[in-house]
This record gives C-alpha cells, sequence and structure tokens, in this order.
C-alpha cells in the first residue's frame, strides 16, 4: 500500500470518528448530572427565598408591633395617676385610663359644703409660656389615689369645670397680676391634695384586643368600665395572645396593672404577642405612671 493511499485511510477513519455520537450511557450520566445539578440550585433558590419571606414577615410584625406600643406608651404615660383599670373576659380585654390635659398647683381649694367652689390656681403654663385655659369641657380632679376616684364623680374627688377668669377675665393670656387665677367648679371637693396638684381631663381612652386585633375608642368617663365588642380604631393586627376568662386570670393577657405604694409609682404591664405564619415577635412593655397626687 503506497504512502497516499494510508494517508487516505487515516484522513477518512479521523472523519468516522468524530461523527460519533454519545452512547446511552454516557447520555443517561449527562441527565444524571443535570438533574442533581437542578435540584441543588433549586434548592438554593427556595431556600433564599424562603429566607427573604420569612424576614419580611418578622420585619412587617415588628413594625405593627412598634407602632401600636410606641402610641400605647406615649399615651398611658401621659394619664392622669391612678386612672388605669382593666377588665376582661373570654372574648376581649380593655385597658382604660384617662389622658391628661395639663396640670397645676393650686393655692386654695374648695371643700365640699363650703359656701364658695373657686379654686385659687397658680397660671397655667409651661416652660415655653405656653398657656392652658380649662373650658366647660374639662373636669378638675384632685388626690386620686384609686381609679374609682376618677371615674366616679360622686365621691368627690372629680368636679366639672365651670368657668375660668383672671383680671382679665381670660386665663389664656397670662396677664394676671399676681399670677393667680380663679378657676370655679361644680362643687367642693372631699379633701386636698398633700402637694397642692390639680390635674384637668375631658375624656377616656381604652385599647381592647379582640379578634387578633387591638382597637382604640374614646369615651366619656364613665363610672362603669366598657368593655368594646365593636367600633373603635385599628392599631394593630395578627396577635396570637390567649385571652383569660377575666384580667386576673390568664398568662398571655395583654394588660396588667401594678398599683401604686409610698415607694413605688403604679405602672401597667402590656404583653403584645404577634404571629404570621410560623413567625412569632413578642412586645413586654411597663409603663410607669408617677405617683404624685
Amino acid at each position: 500500500m503506497s504512502h497516499c493511499t494510508k494517508r487516505r485511510l487515516n484522513t477518512q477513519n479521523e472523519i468516522s470518528d468524530s461523527q460519533k455520537g454519545f452512547t446511552l450511557i454516557e447520555l443517561v450520566i449527562v441527565i444524571v448530572i443535570l438533574g442533581i445539578v437542578s435540584i441543588s440550585i433549586s434548592g438554593i433558590v427556595r431556600g433564599a427565598m424562603e429566607a427573604v419571606i420569612t424576614v419580611s414577615e418578622r420585619e412587617n410584625l415588628v413594625r405593627e408591633g412598634s407602632y401600636l406600643v410606641e402610641r400605647f406608651n406615649r399615651e398611658l404615660a401621659g394619664s392622669v395617676p391612678n386612672s388605669v383599670r382593666i377588665s376582661g373576659n373570654a372574648s376581649v380585654h380593655c385597658v382604660e385610663f384617662v389622658p391628661l390635659k395639663w396640670n397645676g398647683l393650686y393655692l386654695s381649694l374648695p371643700l365640699i359644703g363650703q359656701a364658695s367652689n373657686t379654686v385659687d390656681l397658680i397660671e397655667l403654663s409651661d416652660i415655653q409660656n405656653r398657656s392652658y385655659s380649662p373650658t366647660t369641657s374639662d373636669f378638675a380632679i384632685v388626690y386620686p389615689t384609686r381609679a374609682t376616684q376618677v371615674y366616679n364623680a360622686s365621691v368627690g374627688h372629680r368636679r366639672q369645670v365651670v368657668s375660668c377668669t383672671d383680671d382679665d377675665n381670660d386665663c389664656g393670656t397670662l396677664g394676671d397680676a399676681d399670677k393667680v387665677i380663679q378657676l370655679e367648679v361644680s362643687d367642693g371637693f372631699v379633701q386636698t391634695s398633700p402637694s397642692n396638684r390639680i390635674y384637668f381631663a375631658q375624656e377616656a381612652v381604652s385599647y381592647c384586643m379582640r379578634n387578633n386585633q387591638v382597637y382604640r375608642h374614646e369615651n366619656s368617663i364613665a363610672q362603669t368600665q366598657s368593655l368594646y365588642t365593636s367600633g373603635g380604631t385599628l392599631m394593630a393586627q395578627n396577635l396570637v395572645n390567649v385571652l383569660g376568662l377575666s384580667a386576673n386570670s390568664g398568662e398571655q393577657n395583654p394588660f396588667n396593672s401594678i398599683g401604686a405604694t409610698s415607694k413605688r409609682n403604679a405602672s401597667t404591664q402590656a404583653l403584645f404577642m404577634f404571629g404570621r405564619d410560623e413567625e412569632r415577635v413578642t412586645f413586654m412593655q411597663e409603663v410607669q405612671i408617677p405617683n404624685v397626687p
């Protein structure tokens, strides 16, 4: 065989080898490898997506809880001392308090049975010289040591404001020569305050948990506490607290009140447990109200 013939045969063999396809075993191996890679990638992607969803759900719960806690704390901390009361059943739990509009110091206070119902007050203003003038919609409250004394006017600690005057007949001008104004109330008080302090308020506020949601309610100051089963302003949802049969029973009750003593301020504890799917976020707060009646 000549040299040219051998070269021609070799070239034909090379072309024939290059035209050969994959064997069945090779195809199966490739498919198995691709399957393993696909499963691995899908697992990684699924895990990443679940992590993103989990973080997003947790952030939403934290955001919702933070708004509720901040609003609740701010309002409760600025309430009339010893005005907190709590009630509840298996369906709804409510905490009620009386927001403080203003407070001041009096020089003289009329008591029950006296001829005059006039309170001599030091002008009501803050450090920025902003004044406050009580209106006939306000109540004057003196020396409340229990919630009953705030809500039940018949015990003599809360009186309706009738008028407020000074030298120019307007308590809001801060124009009185001796800085003492005259507050007329509906009746005398049952007793004076050791610190000569007087509080002004107008309405009551309740935060109620029901149907895994928290609502805010505003109402008049009434002797009997209301358990709201409808209405109000929605403050938060996705709560998972298990409500006790009463305000005094149940480990997950949202509200708990601790009365003031001579050595400790009154405080209110709040427990808000948020949940969505498998995520849980719990907020525990204790708000102290200065005991300076």
